[in-house]
């Protein structure tokens, strides 16, 4: 009962999160991307748009970032196991949401580079977390090459966008 409660609100937390990111109007659907990088940034700033282009499985070359913030994505592929049910989701204003069946949720921002519009500079609790270089996006796959700042890791990382509804699996009581 308590695990149910707890994803309903989750649910419902993320539900508004998307709507509230949604265009006003149905002729402006492409969404924007106005954010920018600043090493101390603790939240995102305007900066000059980042040109739309048709949606194409190159998007991430040109600058489109359309399918990033328009999908909910899964990892499906990690150096390490990720937590069960990992999911990002990036919305246009530059909020992150990280959430994991098994973890809490996670409110962080994220900017683009303005020096290289495929990096990704991710900011947790005032100070920048990670890194992550997009090497593939497109309509069902996000492929990251990610640099965690404290420990400098670096490692690839696969997600899938959510194509369907998904449930955290039960998991064994302790």
């Amino acid at each position: 009962m308590k695990r149910h409660l707890r994803f309903s609100a989750l649910s419902i937390l993320l539900m508004g999160l998307i709507a509230c990111s949604q265009s006003p109007s149905a002729e402006s659907s492409q969404p924007s991307t106005s954010v920018a990088a600043s090493p101390s940034a603790g939240s995102p700033k305007p900066a000059s748009s980042v040109p739309a282009s048709p949606v194409s499985s190159q998007a991430s070359s040109n600058g489109d970032l359309t399918q990033l913030f328009s999908r909910v994505w899964r990892v499906t592929k990690a150096p390490s196991t990720p937590a069960s049910g990992s999911i990002y989701t990036f919305l246009p204003n530059g909020t992150l949401l990280q959430t994991s069946c098994v973890e809490p949720y996670r409110i962080s921002t994220w900017t683009i580079d303005k020096n290289a519009p495929r990096v990704l500079r991710v900011v947790e609790d005032g100070q920048l977390a990670f890194t992550a270089t997009i090497s593939q996006l497109s309509d069902t796959t996000l492929q990251l090459q990610q640099t965690l700042v404290r420990s400098n890791e670096n490692r690839n990382i696969t997600l899938s966008a959510v194509q369907q509804e998904f449930v955290c699996p039960d998991l064994p009581k302790r």
